[in-house]
């Protein structure tokens, strides 16, 4: 699979997957794979049932969450709305449990290869694995019980299907998960863009993922450029003009890296996501805008 360029997608357009591995998430999302750009990685939102779990365990990639609306709880924290959650490849988090909000819990999410470079396999090869695997065996509480009684943590068991090898994690860089509350940081007014704020969430590693958001007023626009490095934009509020059409709420981009893309001008007042990460270890700016 290749990208033609930078590419954007509107969530309405996509179909609801539930992939049975962990139970009450329903979703959609968008895959964004292109192996000579080195780019693999799965974009979207995630809704949750009022009840839903998913056990302490870890991954061979790593993942941005922010959270929309509602509230969860990762072991004794609780998260809500605007809080924004840095998942390194290899680092535990969980379980994760629902919270008596009485708002349906609903965060954006990206998925995305980490900085060992172990591939991020394509959401599609997921699902065709989780449906063999459900042939012989039950998905249940995030977790993937085999035929003889053998128990697994159901994403493990997807991979080891998918690869035919026991899963080895990469050690992690950092010993936990991170959580920023971006309630708590102030909008910035851009220097050169008028109508353009920003707030920098953070910036890990030479590599990435550098987090930021940015809020443009209806009329002005984020210009295009050649980002160093690839970005994942998620369109979090209003209405975007983009390479000639329209995107609202909830739709996302993805910006590969060492190319030009249009510009993002807002229809109305937007506030955006911003991702910028590098596979291939080459440093990423601090300032993405």
């Amino acid at each position: 699979m290749s990208l033609q360029g930078a590419t954007g997608v509107r969530e309405a357009d996509l179909p609801w997957v539930d992939i049975g591995v962990r139970p009450g998430y329903n979703q959609r999302y968008r895959g964004f794979f292109d192996k000579d750009r080195r780019i693999a990685a799965r974009i979207g939102s995630l809704y949750a049932e009022p009840y839903y779990h998913s056990p302490r365990h870890r991954h061979t990639f790593q993942q941005v969450r922010y959270v929309l609306s509602g509230k969860m709880k990762y072991g004794r924290e609780v998260y809500e709305k605007g809080d924004c959650l840095y998942i390194p490849e290899g680092a535990y988090y969980g379980p994760v449990k629902p919270v008596e909000s009485g708002e349906q819990l609903h965060f954006a999410d990206i998925q995305f290869e980490g900085p060992s470079g172990i591939p991020y396999p394509e959401p599609d090869e997921v699902v065709d694995a989780q449906r063999r695997l459900a042939e012989t065996g039950t998905f249940e509480e995030g977790v993937y019980t085999f035929p003889s009684g053998r128990k697994r943590d159901a994403y493990e068991a997807i991979l080891e299907e998918l690869t035919g090898e026991r899963i080895e994690y990469p050690k992690p860089r950092l010993n936990s998960y991170i959580v920023l509350r971006s309630s708590g940081m102030p909008w910035r007014p851009h220097a050169a863009l008028p109508g353009v704020e920003a707030k920098d969430l953070a910036y890990f590693f030479d590599c990435g993922p550098n987090i930021k958001m940015a809020r443009i007023a209806a009329g002005s626009a984020l210009p295009g450029a050649t980002p160093a490095g690839h970005r994942a934009v998620f369109l979090l509020e209003g209405d975007l003009s983009f390479g000639g059409a329209a995107y609202d709420t909830l739709s996302y981009f993805i910006l590969p890296g060492g190319e030009e893309h249009p510009t993002l001008e807002a229809v109305s007042d937007a506030t955006l996501l911003t991702i910028g990460w590098s596979p291939t270890g080459d440093k990423v700016p601090f300032d993405l805008f």
